[in-house]
């Protein structure tokens, strides 16, 4: 009788560590899909933001004349060339130069 309760709980306990296993490796699988679609995300709001910059100049016979990033962003939202916020600022780095001639779109 010993024998079976004791099996028992063996299996018991090693569906439980196996299933709790499963969870962990869901969880990473998850986690990793997300920061590859935040990746791909990026990447195309980044085109987005330079194909934008093109149409500014277009409009403005110069391009935006902001100190950052974060500044970028914000001129082209109040200026109706974007809706909203499209991306994380921190994966990019926007100077301009030449009184706004040109410009410099570094992705970090």
């Amino acid at each position: 009788m010993n024998f079976l309760i004791t099996s028992l709980i063996s299996i018991i306990m090693g569906t439980v560590l196996i299933s709790g296993g499963a969870g962990i490796t869901d969880e990473l699988v998850i986690d990793e899909i997300l920061n590859d679609a935040k990746i791909v995300v990026n990447q195309a709001n980044v085109h987005q933001i330079a194909t934008v910059l093109e149409l500014y100049h277009l409009n403005n016979d110069e391009y935006p004349n902001v100190a950052n990033a974060e500044e970028l962003i914000d001129l082209l939202q109040e200026e109706n060339y974007i809706r909203n916020r499209p991306l994380d600022t921190s994966v990019f780095d926007y100077r301009t130069s030449a009184n706004g001639q040109q410009y410099k779109f570094t992705v970090k």
